[in-house]
């Protein structure tokens, strides 16, 4: 025990010391998104690791730019094609943010009634290289709605504007300049919407086909080519923007307002150390960050799936259960214990990892149980929903719940399970599992009586048949 804690203790001062300064991107420091991000990099300050905000003027660039590692963290589109950067890594989903459409006001009642009414006019689709252009372009492309071009020339014509531009050109008051429509995927409420409403007369119009937009990726041709192919339809998802969140009197907009909604997403690259991914992870769902939106973050949201591989900060960060050994506490012992504090520290790791592994394990071997109750109920839906309900397999599930109950609680009796907790909620679902095979058996069995009285036959000589013949047509 001696010689390991002393091994621990030239570990530790071979480890590289703490990660002080990250940097971060948002991409365009006009928007909403920034100042989110703003608020971020103020609580990271306040938990000790310094933050530097980086401008990027589109989703290509921040990805790049942490795909190269230039650029330590990156709040991005989760519905742009993460995984084409092999350095980046995801962190964490956190909120949905939302496609605006707004169209000058002479336009929004046309516009309003569907999307064709965009042919010959001028549509800003965002940055080239940003996620809302590649998004806008799809939405259009969902619609039948082409850009212009030779054999198009009744389509509309495409702008790539950075917000500087849209904003310059608001400042200056030339309307006529600005595009007749704007897409723009922002946090809500967005800054440049706000400005393209109030000085610009835009309006906003409702995008209400997002389930439709998601599960159209099924049918497409060649999901994989143009600026659609930059998107995962199925990251999107419908959102709403409330009712006077724009503007109170006249209401904009005047009532709950649906449209296409897609999850941000935090980013790393993968040479982040995972001690500084934690950290930014406690302070992204400390009280200071997470209430900043509605509804509030949650690290549940971490469980939602992604386009890249999760950071290997990002799955400690998971498995971790507020251990006793922080990495605070590892310097402190460095840098004050004597040997006796490295073997006691030592002891303290080795409890702390024998006591997360034996969790672990409880949990997967609860998991296991719950997917196999989950598969007996898919196949008692399978039988009910059946042209015919047959006895026989309807009995060997209940031989199998039954032996699933008698190996759990030998598992539970052995400590393999969990807490009493885990071994309730289990139980009752193989219980009512049970009562739910119980009462298909009880409805065959009725059947069978009525039809022993219509035959002139026995009930059991028909159960017995009903057992031997898995193609009773009983139900």
């Amino acid at each position: 025990m001696a010689a390991l804690g002393v091994a621990l203790a030239i570990t530790l001062r071979r480890l590289p010391p703490p990660v002080d300064q990250v940097t971060l991107t948002a991409g365009p420091l006009d928007t909403t998104r920034a100042l989110v991000a703003d608020r971020l990099v103020a609580a990271l300050g306040a938990h000790g690791l310094q933050a530097r905000l980086v401008e990027t003027s589109s989703t290509e660039e921040s990805l790049a730019g942490v795909d190269r590692g230039a650029i330590d963290f990156a709040l991005v589109s989760g519905a742009f094609r993460i995984e084409r950067y092999p350095g980046v890594r995801a962190i964490t989903p956190l909120y949905v943010e939302a496609l605006h459409l707004l169209v000058k006001d002479n336009l929004a009642g046309d516009v309003g009634r569907g999307l064709d009414a965009l042919r010959g006019h001028t549509v800003d689709l965002g940055p080239r290289g940003s996620a809302t252009a590649a998004l806008a372009t799809a939405v259009l492309d969902f619609a039948g709605v082409a850009p212009r071009s030779a054999t198009a020339t009744d389509g509309y014509v495409a702008r790539f504007s950075d917000v500087d531009e849209l904003m310059a050109l608001l400042e200056r008051g030339d309307r006529a300049a600005l595009p007749d429509a704007v897409f723009h995927l922002a946090t809500v409420p967005s800054r440049i919407a706000l400005a393209l409403i109030r000085s610009g007369g835009f309006r906003l119009v409702e995008l209400p086909f997002a389930e439709a937009f998601r599960l159209g990726v099924l049918l497409a041709r060649d999901p994989a080519s143009g600026d659609s192919g930059e998107i995962e339809r199925r990251q999107i998802s419908d959102t709403v923007i409330p009712a006077f969140t724009y503007e109170i009197d006249p209401a904009i907009p005047a009532a709950p307002l649906h449209t296409i909604g897609a999850r941000l997403t935090l980013v790393a690259n993968a040479g982040v150390p995972g001690e500084a991914v934690g950290r930014v992870l406690d302070t992204v769902f400390s009280a200071e960050v997470a209430q900043v939106t509605s509804p509030p973050l949650d690290p549940s949201v971490m469980a939602l799936p992604s386009l890249a591989d999760l950071h290997p900060g990002s799955i400690d960060y998971l498995r971790r259960d507020k251990p006793y050994v922080t990495h605070d506490t590892v310097n402190t012992l460095r840098d004050s214990f004597s040997i006796l504090g490295a073997l006691g520290g030592g002891g303290l790791f080795i409890w702390q990892w024998w006591r997360q592994r034996t969790r672990a394990r409880r949990d997967e071997t609860f998991g296991a149980y719950m997917l196999r109750v989950a598969d007996v109920e898919r196949r008692i839906a399978a039988l009910e929903l059946s042209a015919t309900l047959e006895l026989e397999p309807l009995i060997e599930l209940q031989r199998e719940l039954l032996e699933l109950k008698s190996e759990a609680l030998d598992r539970f009796a052995a400590g393999e399970l969990g807490d009493q907790a885990a071994l309730s909620d289990l139980l009752t679902l193989i219980n009512a599992a049970r009562d739910h095979i119980g009462d298909l058996i009880l409805h065959i069995r009725d059947n069978l009586e009525e039809r022993a009285d219509a035959e002139g036959r026995t009930a059991k000589a028909l159960w017995s048949e009903a057992i031997a013949k898995p193609g009773s047509d009983e139900g």
